[in-house]
């Protein structure tokens, strides 16, 4: 499961909504907002073109937004 708060963070910094986001990526807002909520996942593609279109380079990052249990295990 993602951190739905820290992704919602990085899309607010980089001026994306959810409704934008879902244009950029393809997809519909209903499959965003399910995505970002844990109804559904998010696929390996997805992080990688979601990590692109928000700017996300720092791998601590992407492990603390979309790998948030493996953080709580390094602490």
């Amino acid at each position: 499961m993602i951190n739905k708060y820290k992704l919602l963070g990085r899309m607010a910094e980089a001026g994306f909504s959810q409704r934008r986001l879902a244009r950029e990526m393809g997809v519909s807002k209903n499959t965003i907002n399910a995505k970002i909520n844990g109804r559904t996942a998010f696929d390996t593609h997805e992080i990688q073109e979601l990590c692109e279109i928000l700017h996300i380079v720092d791998p601590i990052d992407k492990v603390d937004i979309f790998l948030p249990q493996s953080s709580q295990i390094r602490d």
